[in-house]
């Protein structure tokens, strides 16, 4: 992901009700009831792929590998404010075993630019996500 666009990683705390497959369900209600381009949107192995027509993709990967805690705990460590600027907490961020890794292809004219933030917004449904922009 080092080199990708729009890459956030949204941390899930153990109670969270925070699920891939449900994910798949509200990106597809949102972009079936927005006016914006409907994608193809499909669940494989822990992963969502999101394909627009002209084949931009999206990715949204559910990681529940060992060093994602590892990884919460140094971001707890280091940061006060989640990617929107708000202070989080950083007890559930510390407990987080899993996370949702989303990125994008390459997209220098910024043109998906607005369909991340509404996957973003999809991911905050969930309770106790706490979610940061990947630099």
């Amino acid at each position: 992901m080092a080199n990708s666009f729009y890459s956030y990683s949204a941390f899930i705390a153990p109670g969270s009700n925070a699920d891939i497959a449900i994910l798949k369900d509200y990106l597809e209600s949102f972009y079936s009831e927005s006016d914006a381009e409907n994608p193809q949107i499909v669940l494989d192995n822990n992963e969502i792929k999101l394909t627009f027509d002209d084949e931009y993709n999206f990715y949204i990967y559910l990681a529940e590998e060992e060093h994602i805690n590892q990884e919460a705990l140094e971001i707890a460590d280091d940061l006060e404010e989640d990617w929107n600027e708000d202070i989080y907490d950083k007890e559930k961020l510390r407990a987080s075993k899993k996370r949702f890794e989303v990125w994008g292809d390459p997209d220098f004219d910024m043109d998906y630019f607005n369909d991340s933030l509404f996957i973003i917004d999809q991911i905050e449904q969930f309770s106790d996500v706490i979610i940061f922009q990947n630099q």
